[in-house]
């Protein structure tokens, strides 16, 4: 992945470093006020549009975003900052490794959006969405908790459709999703996560991309 700015990167760090939970101190415990609250986890955040615009949304609820590269979390992290959001944190670390920061039954959502596809067959096991994750998804999701995918990958879609039946019971799926729910359908009761948009998302409906999305609960 190529980075843009990465020689700004320490000082962002530096002033982002409130949001930036370090994966080696152990679990992370939500701070007051947000102990027993929803929890929502974002795997590979990105700049962090998404994840900050729900904590935005939702200042009653705790937010959690992840991601393998430090100028991408520096960049999600300092974002949070500028909106003086208290209910987020941001990890630099291997979703393979997030159980030892979670805890298992420590989420109530996990958001896995537009993830790279690894379209070459033998990098398909790099997926989020390849059978050795759907574990890692069960142990960290509580009680009928959610998982809810975006994507503009249709072979990936469909890929994740069948791996995920390991775990997960379909909700939702969507080949084209609307923008916005004025056509009368609340994806989740009184959630609209689903029409929270991405920077990715952003980019590929300018250039008239259909967005597939899916909504699944842990069986």
């Amino acid at each position: 992945m190529r980075i843009r700015g990465k020689e700004k990167v320490p000082a962002l760090l530096e002033s982002a470093a409130p949001l930036i939970y370090e994966a080696e101190s152990g679990l992370l415990i939500p701070p007051a006020p947000y102990e027993q609250a929803f929890t929502s986890l974002e795997i590979g955040c990105g700049r962090g549009t998404f994840i900050t615009t729900l904590a935005q949304m939702h200042p009653d609820r705790w937010f959690i975003a992840i991601d393998k590269y430090t100028p991408i979390v520096a960049r999600a992290a300092m974002l949070a900052m500028e909106m003086g959001l208290k209910n987020i944190r941001v990890i630099d670390m291997d979703v393979e490794q997030i159980l030892t920061v979670l805890g298992t039954q420590s989420v109530d959502r996990i958001y896995l959006n537009f993830s790279d596809p690894w379209p070459r067959r033998r990098n398909h096991i790099k997926r989020l969405t390849h059978p050795r994750f759907i574990p890692l998804y069960l142990d960290v999701l509580r009680e009928g908790g959610r998982l809810q995918m975006k994507t503009d990958n249709r072979e990936l879609f469909d890929y994740s459709l069948k791996t995920l039946e390991l775990g997960f019971t379909m909700l939702n799926v969507h080949y084209d999703l609307p923008v916005n729910a004025s056509v009368g359908e609340q994806t989740d009761g009184a959630f609209t996560e689903a029409f929270v948009q991405t920077e990715y998302e952003q980019k590929f409906r300018a250039l008239g991309q259909p967005i597939h999305y899916l909504l699944a609960t842990r069986r």
